[in-house]
């Protein structure tokens, strides 16, 4: 597993959630504040089986702590 895929999915991740209108979210509250994890939570389900999917199971497990 990669430490760098995860960082950049993570990344992708804040992104995504600023375009659909959360401007206070960043790297360290998309997975802990509650509305942001799930919606974070959401998309990582939504793509697996589609590659990384070692990388996303770890994202989802780490949120799980």
């Amino acid at each position: 597993m990669d430490q760098r895929i995860k960082d950049k999915i993570v990344e992708n991740g804040v992104k995504n959630l600023k375009k659909f209108g959360y401007p206070s979210i960043n790297k360290e509250n998309i997975l802990t504040d509650m509305i942001y994890k799930q919606f974070f939570e959401r998309m990582l389900k939504d793509n697996l089986d589609h590659g990384f999917d070692d990388e996303i199971n770890s994202i989802l497990e780490d949120m799980k702590k």
